[in-house]
């Protein structure tokens, strides 16, 4: 009996493959992926496309690149906001623009970091800034202006005070030796010795002399007699030398008085007299330097200047000895003299020159255009950067307060004018000027 497949289950096992498309329609199809790549399908006008457009188009992109590394490299250290300022300069000026202009730093050309001097302590004070020109009195504060010799703060002072209590009695002791050592040296002087002493010491030769005479003349009257008790005998004699040395002597200390002591007594004395001198010195030197340790308690501001910042409180411990650099009271800047740090490229050093007039306008405040000449060109360049240091000096306007605008470490952009030329505008808003 010969089994026979369902017809339904042989299709579902093997389900029909779809017919192959037509000739036509692959060769449709095949020219539709050909118009998608670039420079194969059929350009307008019946040519192919160009195969090098892409290349074309990598090299102008290149090309952009590097004139934009070139132009930046160029212009090291110029603010991108500068390019419009020179152009309408250059307008304004009748197409005669900057020399330069580089974009740096505003900085004090005198900053000083105040504290006390060889003295350390408590700060037990912190004294205002003094009313002055309509100026109200002012807390010591950040901003505040103190003039030259102004006191800022003060320190507790009792051991300086006791320092100075023991060096002035060291000087006066001191001194007291000095006399006693010249008194002495006057006392061996034969200029010194009064007529009255001279007569005193002849009266008591003389006396002498006398005692001496009846010495000798008692001793003879012994050696005389046949019988003379032994005792006696060395009685007289006794007195006989007892008085030739009263004699000698009292004749030595007139030779003395009149000629004076010997040589090697008043270089003695001499010598005396100079230590003496030497120690009032070393005293008075002492008080001297405890005189100055005391005074220095007393914190004063060294230049006229503003407090930049405050490093002290009352009661703080400060010590400019200590290595952790903790004794600083303030530090101070003088802001009416400001100088703008910049870092030019060594290709364009050499178009500036020592005095070139030159326009500065800080970030902040880029309405405000100050004049400026250039101060100083560092000594040194640096190679890693190859730049040169310049500084370039800021001319504050009349009336204007320091500090009120420009103030240090505020970025500013300086346009470096030809030199011999001041075409810069007042920071007042002032016209132009050409000074030849």
């Amino acid at each position: 009996m010969t089994d026979k497949a369902d017809p339904v289950t042989l299709e579902a096992a093997h389900p029909p493959r779809p017919a192959p498309a037509p000739a036509s329609a692959n060769g449709e199809l095949r020219e539709r992926v050909q118009k998608l790549r670039i420079g194969t399908g059929p350009a307008k006008g019946g040519g192919g496309r160009v195969a090098w457009l892409p290349w074309l188009l990598c090299a102008a992109l290149a090309l952009a690149w590097g004139g934009y590394a070139v132009r930046n490299y160029s212009q090291k250290g110029v603010a991108t906001d500068t390019a419009p300022t020179a152009a309408s300069s250059s307008a304004a000026d009748g197409g005669t623009g900057p020399e330069l202009s580089v974009k740096g730093y505003l900085m004090p050309a005198k900053q000083i970091s105040v504290s006390p001097i060889d003295v350390g302590g408590k700060v037990i004070e912190l004294r205002p800034a003094p009313a002055r020109n309509g100026r109200p009195e002012m807390a010591f504060a950040e901003g505040v202006l103190y003039e030259k010799g102004d006191v800022i703060a003060v320190l507790q002072s009792d051991a300086y005070k006791a320092q100075v209590d023991e060096a002035m009695a060291s000087l006066a002791a001191a001194d007291k030796r000095l006399d006693a050592a010249k008194q002495r040296m006057a006392a061996q002087d034969p200029k010194s010795v009064r007529a009255v002493e001279v007569e005193q010491v002849v009266a008591q030769l003389k006396e002498a002399q006398a005692t001496r005479l009846r010495a000798e003349q008692e001793l003879r009257r012994l050696e005389g007699l046949s019988a003379v008790a032994t005792r006696e005998m060395q009685q007289a004699q006794a007195d006989m030398a007892t008085g030739a040395a009263r004699v000698r002597n009292l004749e030595t200390t007139l030779t003395i008085l009149k000629e004076g002591p010997r040589k090697e007594t008043m270089a003695a004395l001499e010598a005396d007299v100079k230590g003496a001198e030497a120690d009032v010195k070393v005293a008075a030197a002492r008080l001297v330097q405890a005189q100055w340790r005391l005074d220095n308690c007393t914190i004063k501001a060294p230049i006229t200047g503003t407090v930049l910042t405050k490093a002290a409180e009352v009661g703080k411990l400060v010590n400019p000895m200590a290595f952790s650099g903790g004794g600083a009271i303030c530090d101070m800047a003088d802001l009416a003299d400001l100088e703008a740090d910049l870092e030019i490229a060594e290709k364009d050093i050499s178009k500036l020159k020592v005095g070139q007039p030159c326009r500065i306008r800080a970030d902040a405040f880029s309405d405000k255009v100050y004049d400026g000449t250039l101060d100083r060109i560092m000594p040194i360049a640096n190679r890693a950067k190859s730049i040169v240091s310049v500084r370039v000096k800021v001319k504050l306007p009349a009336g204007e307060v320091p500090g009120t605008f420009l103030k240090p470490e505020m970025g500013a952009v300086v346009d470096f004018l030809k030199p011999g030329t001041v075409d810069a505008p007042k920071a007042d808003g002032g016209k132009k000027a050409d000074v030849k």
